[in-house]
């Protein structure tokens, strides 16, 4: 099984790890309040969530989602 892991310093919530994996293993959700102002306000701009390993044991370590993130925001380790 793979660990995704979702830096949510780098997360924008740009959705783009949602449209890259054939799995559906990302969800959204509300960046935690203790995040860095700055973090907090990119992540408005993108809609106000970020993302998340909702269905972590569903990867298949694919790499679509490290290769689609624009922040490079995501690590998988298999």
């Amino acid at each position: 099984m793979a660990h995704v892991i979702v830096d949510p310093r780098r997360c924008e919530g740009a959705k783009d790890c949602i449209d890259a994996c054939p799995e559906r293993v990302f969800s959204m959700r509300r960046p935690s309040a203790d995040l860095p102002l700055l973090v907090r306000m990119k992540v408005a701009v993108h809609g106000g969530k970020q993302a998340f390993a909702a269905r972590e044991a569903a990867c298949t370590a694919c790499l679509r989602c490290v290769d689609a993130c624009p922040e490079r925001a995501i690590a998988v380790v298999a």
